[in-house]
């Protein structure tokens, strides 16, 4: 647990990286943001994207939109 990201963001940049986690940063008991490594981010906008492109696939295929 980190009580203060204002010191402790170092802690939480490189647990994030040995983890391959993202940690929620909460205030006042909410969730406000989450941090990640920026390779774990990458690789899930990759993810992301490709799913996307699969899902237009199968949404145009059941429109009758094949070649």
């Amino acid at each position: 647990m980190f009580p203060s990201l204002k010191i402790n963001f170092g802690k939480v940049v490189s647990r994030t990286q040995e983890t391959h986690r993202p940690i929620l940063l909460i205030s006042r008991g909410r969730g406000v943001a989450v941090v990640q490594s920026l390779e774990e981010y990458e690789k899930a906008t990759e993810e992301l994207g490709f799913l996307r492109v699969i899902y237009q696939g199968l949404e145009e295929a059941s429109d009758g939109n094949t070649v």
